[in-house]
């Protein structure tokens, strides 16, 4: 199964759950094969994932200065900019056995890493997809994802690897290529309005719901249904709280999350053949407090990290048991919807 971890917003945690979301069910099953996918341009994922804010980061950066021959997404595209229709007979190159860098993480865990270059290569891509010749072009452009994690889940032996991506925020040319490649889309979610007036961007751009008549020819949903492309269903909504404390705080925040749920039941009325059926939709997710920290600065899952104290970047943070098991409760039953 493939699963695309976006909404329209920035800042909700989309890295850090894909993180925690690929590691933890990496590790939690060692006989299956799980590929974290960074289709965001910051490639924040790929940093951690490769060892952290300072290993990682050399290591990022050593990938990206190889030019096209760096084994990253946008390295992929290079190549398929040139051949939009055509495999490359490459694609298993692009797979990163992620525990040959980082020893933290499980064996079985893979990475196709990210790569600035794919705010340049969107402006290509958008031009591409426009051009009338050869036919479904439009199509075959938004299958480049598709074709590299298909071909690399045939080098694992594996046709049925779990894959998590992680997306940009902004519905870019990659990003519809990201979510074209998914089966569910999980959607986390902070408490703000900005989060709440997402649900409905995500409702009528991907899935083209109350798309005003006059855009409806140029709406993804709109020709993806042309080209006969399936959408991925919305599997699980998570809404992210910075608090758990009483009072006023907490009491701000239910009302929120209870606007975001009213906004996506209104969604799942209208348009239920969108959802996953009857799977548990929304998912309440702790503060991660210092967790999230602690992680992406070391590049150490969940499951290693520990109550203690952490040196980063000459400042010292603490994490303690209680925000630990708070945090890892929530994630296991987080982890029971992935397959």
């Amino acid at each position: 199964m493939r699963y695309a971890i976006w909404n329209n917003k920035g800042g909700v945690g989309k890295t850090f759950l894909s993180f925690i979301l690929g590691t933890e069910y990496a590790h939690r099953h060692p006989d299956r094969n799980v590929v974290l996918v960074d289709m965001c341009p910051q490639a924040n994922l790929s940093e951690i994932v490769l060892g952290g804010n300072g290993g990682g980061g050399k290591a990022l950066s050593h990938l990206l200065s190889l030019g096209r021959r760096r084994q990253t997404i946008g390295g992929y595209f290079d190549y398929r900019i040139q051949m939009p229709s055509n495999l490359v007979g490459l694609e298993s190159e692009y797979l990163i056995t992620v525990g040959e860098t980082n020893k933290n993480l499980p064996r079985n865990l893979y990475l196709i890493c990210g790569d600035p270059s794919l705010e340049f290569q969107g402006q290509v891509i958008n031009q591409i997809s426009s051009q009338s010749a050869p036919p479904g072009i439009w199509r075959n452009v938004r299958l480049w994802l598709n074709n590299l994690i298909t071909s690399c889940s045939k080098k694992l032996g594996d046709e049925s690897v779990t894959v998590i991506i992680d997306c940009n925020p902004s519905f870019s040319s990659y990003t519809e290529i990201a979510v074209s490649t998914a089966d569910r889309l999980i959607m986390p979610c902070s408490s703000d309005g900005s989060s709440a007036r997402a649900i409905d961007n995500v409702s009528g751009l991907l899935y083209g719901f109350n798309t005003p008549e006059d855009y409806k020819q140029s709406n993804f949903a709109w020709k993806a249904a042309e080209h006969n492309m399936a959408l991925p269903l919305i599997n699980a909504v998570i809404l992210n709280r910075s608090t758990q404390y009483a009072g006023e705080a907490s009491r701000a925040f239910t009302a929120m999350f209870k606007e975001i749920k009213d906004r996506v039941n209104r969604f799942k009325k209208s348009s239920p053949t969108k959802f996953v059926k009857g799977a548990d939709l929304f998912f309440e997710m702790p503060d991660t407090h210092q967790i999230a920290i602690a992680c992406s600065h070391t590049g150490r899952p969940l499951h290693k990290i520990e109550a203690t104290s952490y040196k980063i970047h000459n400042k010292t943070i603490k994490v303690n048991d209680d925000q630990l098991n708070r945090y890892r409760g929530a994630t296991e039953k987080l982890l029971e919807i992935i397959d």
